[in-house]
């Protein structure tokens, strides 16, 4: 499942977020990771732990890049992926039976496509499928901008003092939360490209047919009692 979401994610990526996005992705980017190396060396040599040995030089300047790797990697998730007003809003029209049926064929072991859900399964999928992979998207840049904060962090604190220190605790977690939307993501991309084939393999659902008579006659019966 993990595999097939992920291809979806590969295909549907450069259609989304088109090269001037990803561009300005990467200036955003390169600039805050510019910024926070050379002030991560202003620090280290106003400090005087940049400069002491040669050694210590390498571990700094190489947790500099990391550290501004990562936070420049962080700063281009609030560049803007897609349009204004991407998200999905609530479908009206599906009954609540319905939207906890479709919501359970998200789920582990989750039961086959009834027919009667192949269009509420199909509804507004194409729509679904790019928030999710723009979701994702800035999932994984939170996900690799920690990885790589975190490095940095680790690199600096044992070039600085030679072993780790409290400062490792200042590398916040919340990325590493909210990254768990691009493993949910791609998880759910593969699902829902499963449903689509799964949905779409069934026979649409006939629409209900029209009431019977003219319109705006009255209901019941036709016959007459005695007396009317």
């Amino acid at each position: 499942m993990y595999d097939i979401g992920w291809h979806v994610f590969l295909d549907r990526f450069p259609v989304l977020v088109d090269r001037r996005r990803r561009r300005r992705l990467v200036v955003v980017g390169v600039v805050v990771a510019v910024v926070v190396f050379v002030g991560l060396l202003a620090v280290g040599l106003l400090t005087g732990d940049l400069g002491a040995s040669s050694p210590s030089n390498v571990l700094w300047v190489v947790g500099a890049v990391l550290l501004g790797a990562g936070v420049g990697s962080v700063g281009s998730v609030f560049v803007p992926v897609g349009p204004s007003g991407w998200a999905i809003l609530p479908v009206p029209g599906i009954g609540w039976r319905t939207q906890e049926a479709v919501a359970r064929y998200y789920r582990r072991n989750p039961p086959s496509v009834a027919p009667e859900h192949r269009d509420a399964v199909l509804h507004g999928m194409p729509e679904h499928r790019d928030v999710l992979v723009r979701a994702t998207f800035r999932g994984l840049l939170l996900l690799v901008g920690w990885a790589l904060a975190l490095l940095g962090v680790i690199a600096i604190d044992v070039g600085a003092i030679g072993g780790f220190n409290t400062a490792l605790f200042i590398v916040p977690f919340w990325p590493l939360v909210s990254a768990g939307t691009a493993i949910a993501g791609i998880r759910t991309l593969g699902r829902q490209e499963q449903l689509r084939v799964e949905a779409g393999a069934l026979p649409p659902v006939p629409p209900p047919l029209p009431p019977r008579g003219r319109p705006g006659a009255p209901s019941g019966s036709k016959l007459s009692l005695p007396g009317e």
